[in-house]
């Protein structure tokens, strides 16, 4: 991505996307939630198969 001063926003120089720097604010912020949310699904699913396998001493 590069800043383009004359239409003040960053474009993708692979799709020609263009955000504005609130638009990539939102879009980091969307990522960084929703990598929360794997990470709470893959953390609830090793603890269950940590119980699963230690209840059945």
């Amino acid at each position: 991505m590069i800043y383009d001063r004359s239409i003040r926003a960053y474009v993708c120089l692979h799709c020609g996307l263009t955000y504005t720097s609130q638009d990539l604010l939102m879009e980091s912020q969307k990522e960084f939630e929703r990598k929360l949310q794997e990470n709470k699904k893959r953390r609830k699913y090793e603890e269950y198969l940590e119980w699963w396998t230690a209840s059945k001493k």
